[in-house]
């Protein structure tokens, strides 16, 4: 700047200085910052005004005068768009590099989630996929996705299931909402939620922007979980038979006591001077009916010891609480309980599992005899109801005329290891409601108003109507 200050003020040359101070001060902005072009200009400028003043100090010039602003303004508009630039290019910089975190923020969220992004153009079907969805398909970063490549490593079972999703993105019909399961090569089960949904650009053409998920992990620790539950429940159904075990031994002793007693009277027939067969046949056709009901109850105690995944199909709700109540015939007996069955007749068939659901009668049930042991003679009353309710699922409650379920206990009647029994390990409601709650119902406590003159609990629950496939 000095240079062009000697060659300004001590120079005859008439040349265009102000053009030497703006290429400085555009120089000044690749070697500084905002500050350093500042001084440079001010510096420019203090330049060009001492020249002038040092050159024209005696007489005053026009035409040198109107060089001079215009050497000033030259200098002034070209520090401003130099700076525009540099703020420009800052801000450039500073959106290029937040894209960059982005960019990583994204994919690293993405491999801890294992979840991927794709977008699926229609109808000509291009497709893109994040690095983290080419993973969890298996394939290497640098493949091309095609849905070729995705049906390919798609389970056998699974492919029609992706096939119609990608038949419906081909025609852009609406949100992609599927589970499937991915087979890799190397024979490794995977289990994935694809979750899509179109957009249209300004021109009107169908883009599907989606994200693929590994729920691996998840549906490995349901099935765990399933697992763990059944192993829970058959526990609780040994134990609950090991309770019922008079009751089951007069049950099946009552058959076979039937059966002898036919038995001797069929050979008193048959033994006369002259047999009496029609007698001897009536006796013998008692003694199947006796075998058959021994056999049934057999049938059930083997149901409800076995341990087996559950079995859903349509079941007579009615049938399933006779057969509970048989169970605990004797325990009613014993506590001097008076059943009152309230059932519907020609219900809709329940979808459920038998045993699961006669676990979960036989407890509730039990819970209420119990709960009655207090009651004075006469006064122990059971009712067992069912009935469609207005939601149109079947509904089950049973009643008890015992003291009741304190209030502060209501709330925490369903939770695991809570009992109100001095002996009581807490968890044949939680079981019960687990089981239900399977079966797409809910169940719940109902107590009678504070001004009702009848005491006890009630105890309802829900189940979903079996619908034929």
């Amino acid at each position: 700047m000095l240079l062009i200050f000697a060659i300004d003020t001590f120079s005859p040359l008439d040349m265009a200085i102000a053009v030497m101070y703006v290429v400085v001060v555009l120089l000044s902005a690749g070697i500084w910052a905002r500050r350093g072009v500042l001084l440079a200009s001010a510096a420019c400028l203090a330049l060009t005004v001492l020249s002038y003043a040092v050159t024209h100090s005696e007489a005053f010039s026009a035409a040198a005068s109107g060089r001079l602003l215009v050497g000033l303004l030259a200098i002034v508009v070209t520090t401003v768009l130099v700076l525009r630039g540099q703020a420009a290019t800052d801000e450039l910089l500073a959106r290029e590099d937040a894209l960059r975190r982005s960019e990583a923020f994204l994919a690293g969220t993405q491999r801890i989630s294992k979840t991927g992004s794709f977008s699926f153009k229609a109808p000509n079907g291009a497709m893109f996929w994040s690095d983290e969805a080419a993973r969890i398909y298996g394939y290497p970063l640098d493949v091309e996705p095609t849905m070729a490549r995705v049906l390919a490593h798609t389970a056998p079972e699974d492919r029609h299931i992706v096939q119609a999703a990608i038949d419906q993105s081909l025609r852009c019909e609406g949100d992609i909402d599927i589970r499937h399961r991915l087979l890799m090569p190397d024979g490794e089960l995977k289990y994935v939620h694809v979750l899509s949904r179109p957009r249209y650009n300004k021109d009107g053409d169908c883009e599907y922007l989606g994200a693929l998920t590994d729920v691996t992990a998840a549906v490995l620790a349901e099935q765990a979980l399933h697992r763990s539950q059944v192993q829970l429940a058959h526990a609780t159904r040994v134990t609950m038979l090991g309770e019922l075990a008079a009751s089951i031994a007069h049950e099946v002793n009552q058959p076979l006591a039937a059966i002898s007693t036919n038995g001797e009277a069929c050979l008193r027939w048959l033994n006369r001077p002259k047999p009496e067969l029609d007698e001897a046949k009536a006796t013998v056709t008692s003694i199947l009916e006796s075998s058959a009901r021994a056999t049934g109850v057999i049938k059930r105690i083997r149901a409800l010891a076995r341990r087996t995944d559950p079995t859903y199909t349509g079941l007579d709700l009615n049938a399933v609480v006779e057969e509970s109540v048989d169970m605990v015939r004797r325990e009613l007996n014993n506590h001097h309980v008076a059943l009152m069955l309230g059932l519907t007749p020609d219900l809709a068939p329940v979808n459920g599992d038998r045993v699961q659901l006669q676990q979960v009668f036989i407890n509730l049930l039990m819970n209420a005899i119990q709960a009655m042991g207090t009651c004075a003679p006469g006064q122990a009353v059971l009712t067992v109801q069912t009935q469609r309710n207005a939601d149109g699922a079947l509904q089950v409650s049973i009643s008890d005329s015992g003291p009741g379920i304190p209030a502060s206990a209501v709330p925490r009647l369903f939770e695991a290891f809570y009992s109100t029994k001095e002996d009581g390990m807490g968890m044949g409601l939680p079981i019960c409601r687990s089981i239900i709650e399977t079966h797409g119902g809910r169940i719940w406590v109902r107590e009678p108003a504070p001004d009702s003159p009848v005491a006890g609990a009630t105890i309802l629950f829900t189940l979903p109507v079996h619908e034929p496939d």
